[in-house]
C-alpha cells in the first residue's frame, strides 16, 4: 500500500500549529476524558499526539492508513493498551467509544454512508462517537483557507474530496443524534459527541 501521507506526516503538525495553534489538538481531545471508558476504536488518528495525556486509559484498536503516521502513533502511545493496525478498519467486535478525528473531510459523499454504517456496526448499544472536524463557514477568510487545505491534500495525499461534507445531515440520515458540541473559530472547527437514536 502506497503511503500517501508520508510527506504530509513530516509537516502536518508544524503546519497545523502555524495556522490553527493548538485548536485542532483541543478539538481531538476535548471530550475524551469525559467519555473515555471501556474499549476504544480510533480511526485515522494520525500520529496519536493528541491522545498522549490519556494514553494510560486507552485500550482497544488504532487504525491508520499511513504507515509513517502509524509508526509515530506507536511511539506517542506506547503506554496505552491499544493494538495498532495499518489499513481500513474491518467490521469486528463492538466498541464502547469510536473516535473520528478529522476523518469525514477526507471521504467522498458516496463513501460516507457506508463508512458511518460500518462505524455503527462496531459500536455497542449506548456507545459514543466523538467526531472532530472542519465545518462549513460563512467567513470568507476561513473559506479560502479551507479551499487551500483541500487543494493541498488533493495534490499531496491524493484526496478526492473537493469540499467539506455536511456532517450533520449525513449523521442524522444514519440515525445519529448530536448529544454535545464544542466549537472553535465561530464553528469552523468543532468537536461533537454523537449517539445512536
Amino acid at each position: 500500500m502506497k503511503d500517501q501521507y508520508r510527506l504530509v506526516g513530516r509537516i502536518y503538525r508544524p503546519l497545523s500549529r502555524l495556522v490553527f495553534g493548538k485548536k485542532l489538538s483541543h478539538a481531538n481531545a476535548h471530550f475524551l476524558s469525559q467519555y473515555l471508558s471501556g474499549k476504544t476504536l480510533i480511526i485515522g488518528g494520525g500520529e496519536g499526539f493528541d491522545y498522549r495525556e490519556l494514553q494510560d486509559r486507552l485500550s482497544g484498536e488504532y487504525w491508520e492508513l499511513s504507515e509513517a503516521m502509524l509508526n509515530k502513533a506507536k511511539e506517542n502511545l506506547q503506554s496505552s493498551k491499544l493494538s495498532f493496525h495499518l489499513g481500513n478498519f474491518p467490521s469486528s467486535e463492538p466498541f464502547d467509544l469510536v473516535l473520528l478525528p478529522f476523518v469525514l473531510d477526507t471521504i467522498t459523499d458516496d463513501q460516507i454512508p457506508k463508512f458511518l454504517h460500518k462505524v455503527g456496526q462496531n459500536l455497542r448499544s449506548g456507545g459514543i462517537v466523538i467526531l472532530s472536524d472542519f465545518f462549513k463557514t460563512n467567513s470568507f477568510r476561513q473559506s479560502i483557507i479551507t479551499a487551500l487545505m483541500i487543494a493541498f491534500f488533493r495534490l499531496v495525499a491524493g484526496h478526492s474530496r473537493k469540499d467539506l461534507p455536511d456532517h450533520t445531515s449525513w449523521l442524522n440520515a444514519q440515525g445519529w443524534i448530536l448529544k454535545e458540541e464544542k466549537v472553535w473559530k465561530n464553528g469552523w472547527i468543532r468537536a461533537q459527541v454523537w449517539v445512536k437514536a
